[in-house]
């Protein structure tokens, strides 16, 4: 299964949010500081959803550093302006450039997110109880002999903060509101049954 949110015949990434988003939506194309915001928060979760599926991830060049092509779908007959990398985004936007890094990263260490058999799938993942417009999954029992025992992730597209029940135990988190790091102590820890996510954004914790 090729897994993917943007390829180069259709929209890229920045450009189908805004155009399938009601509160991204502009008049003369240009966003808001706080459009923006929401724009990458948006373009982080849909990435994240990609890059810790099983399968094999297809990612669009440009998008690390939030490319657009001006809403133009096929662009393979588009001059320069629609289809270059904007290398201005990379000091525009370094923190997008710095969360793909680390879901590469993240992906590349851990085994439980590429099995590469869907028996093992069925095995190790299990998906957890979750309001509308969250996603929330357990990959258990050292999945694909990766040195985390269990991992939870929560993909939470709604505006607002959610909770949800988790299996009792103590975690790390290392993927949190926008942010992903690979230090051991991550990012910090989280004790108990449940688990708060901040809008539009994902969670990843471990134990």
């Amino acid at each position: 299964m090729i897994s993917y949110v943007s390829c180069h015949d259709d929209m890229c990434l920045v450009d189908r949010l805004k155009a399938s988003i009601p509160s991204l939506k502009t008049t003369d194309g240009k966003l808001s500081n706080s459009q923006t915001e929401e724009l990458i928060r948006l373009d982080l979760l849909a990435q994240t959803a990609v890059f810790i599926s099983q399968g094999v991830p297809f990612m669009l060049s440009g998008e690390e550093m939030l490319r657009d092509k001006k809403g133009v779908h096929n662009s393979f007959e588009s001059p320069d302006s629609i289809n270059h990398l904007d290398w201005n985004n990379m000091q525009r936007y370094p923190q997008v450039f710095q969360y793909y890094s680390g879901l590469l990263s993240l992906r590349k260490h851990h085994p439980a997110f590429r099995l590469g058999n869907a028996d093992l799938v069925r095995k190790h993942l299990e998906f957890l109880d979750a309001p509308e417009q969250v996603v929330a999954f357990r990959l258990k029992n050292y999945a694909g002999r990766d040195s985390w025992r269990d991992i939870i992730v929560v993909l939470n597209a709604s505006k607002e903060e959610q909770t949800i029940k988790v299996p009792k135990g103590d975690y790390t988190a290392v993927c949190a509101n926008g942010v992903i790091t690979q230090r051991r102590a991550g990012l910090f820890k989280v004790s108990g049954d449940a688990v708060k996510v901040a809008p539009q954004s994902a969670l990843i914790i471990h134990n």
